[in-house]
């Protein structure tokens, strides 16, 4: 079935129908991406269908999540059916909306939730009652005709407000008809500390924009430290590689806070949604690039310097091959690069492959080896270093620092 794009979608279904919606939504949004006209589901007494992970690629995509309202009647065991205890493997997602005869109550923090759904599921038998069906149209119309006024008062029920956190958690529960955990001071303890810790990432989430902005500092510094080591007549990498001076401990301190920076923002779009993941990481592409050509020669110094051997296979990051990935697919099948480097701009430019002075340091070991005995696999290694090299530069693919006097 062709659906427009320009079309607002709305998917809804009761029960299980309800999961296949929820799929149905996900596979809209994969293919559609998240733009003005996305669709929405909402899903009426519907099982948990994904786990942790699912939960957190969903959730990492504020635009994605809020497209999944759930509503669940505390009288449905269905949504409770495969949950018995926190640790189930299935998470929620989306914006729960909680309903009893005496009121309700939405969430967005999966945690929570979960916990009130085992909550939810200890108070029925579903041996002995088996499933009963579930009017939720009478629910949603029961809903509309409410006029929002509170007939729950802290003071009627003996709720303090002290704790105007916990005060909510109560009023949720006596919402749900679960009054009697109001009294379970191990579960309200619980349930607290799951919301604050949803509140605290709620405002500690991670912003790449507003961090990146503060962390051009860094970068600043580490082109003056590579303007300063190349007028020096030895190139940063040497530089760094001998740690003769301030100038070189001062990069350690930049390069971590940079590296923190790139982990986290690689695991961001890891987390993603396909597509989403995929307009994330075209937008920081050139400052991801710049980043690891410029931060990855001092970590491959260090390296060396402390006696290591085949950089890129035994030791190189995670989040650094992801960068190169993220760049080598997006200058895939293009025909401009995006580096698309002259002699005339060679001067100012960083060398294009970030692990160079890995190939540089591994020829030099095949060369100490050569000389001690004569091996057939350093000769190799050697005459594709060779090859490399003359490559690179035919290319106009190395910084010109290579040449500098006391370099490598």
């Amino acid at each position: 079935m062709q659906i427009p794009s320009s079309n607002t979608l709305i998917v809804t279904g009761s029960g299980v129908a309800g999961s296949v919606a929820s799929l149905f939504t996900l596979s809209l949004l994969d293919s559609r991406g998240s733009g003005k006209n996305r669709p929405l589901c909402i899903t009426f007494g519907a099982p948990l269908i994904g786990d942790k992970k699912l939960q957190q690629a969903i959730s990492h995509s504020s635009t994605w999540n809020s497209c999944f309202i759930n509503v669940v009647s505390h009288k449905d065991p269905l949504p409770s059916l495969f949950i018995t205890n926190q640790t189930s493997s299935y998470m929620p997602f989306g914006t729960f909306l909680l309903i009893s005869d005496a009121g309700s109550t939405s969430s967005e923090n999966p945690d929570l939730i979960l916990e009130l759904l085992v909550a939810i599921g200890s108070t029925q038998d579903v041996q002995t009652q088996g499933f009963q069906s579930v009017e939720y149209g009478k629910i949603v119309e029961s809903l509309y005709r409410k006029v929002i006024h509170t007939e729950l008062s802290a003071r009627d029920e003996n709720i303090s407000l002290s704790d105007s956190l916990l005060a909510s958690i109560k009023l949720q529960l006596l919402a749900l008809e679960l009054t009697p955990l109001i009294q379970n001071n191990s579960i309200l303890t619980r349930m607290k500390k799951l919301e604050d810790k949803f509140i605290t990432l709620r405002k500690t989430s991670f912003d790449p924009s507003k961090k990146l902005n503060g962390l051009k500092k860094d970068m600043a510094q580490l082109e003056w430290y590579k303007k300063e080591t190349k007028n020096e007549g030895v190139g940063y990498y040497d530089s760094f590689r001998n740690m003769c001076s301030q100038w070189d401990l001062d990069v350690i301190g930049f390069r971590k806070n940079l590296t923190r920076y790139w982990k986290k923002m690689v695991e961001e779009a890891d987390m993603k949604p396909q597509k989403d993941g995929a307009q994330f990481r075209t937008r920081w592409l050139y400052a991801g690039t710049n980043y690891r050509r410029m931060v990855e020669p001092s970590i491959i110094a260090q390296y060396y310097r402390n006696k290591g051997q085949d950089y890129v296979n035994n030791k190189r990051s995670a989040h650094l091959k992801k960068l190169q990935g993220w760049f080598d697919e997006a200058n895939r099948g293009t025909i401009e690069s995006f580096d698309n480097t002259s002699k005339h701009n060679v001067e100012s430019i960083l060398t294009l492959d970030s692990c160079f002075w890995a190939h540089v340091e591994e020829a030099l070991i095949a060369c100490k080896e050569l000389k001690e005995l004569e091996t057939e696999e350093a000769n190799n290694k050697l005459v594709e270093f060779e090859k490399y090299v003359y490559e690179s530069l035919k290319n106009y693919e190395v910084s010109a620092e290579i040449f500098l006097p006391k370099s490598s």
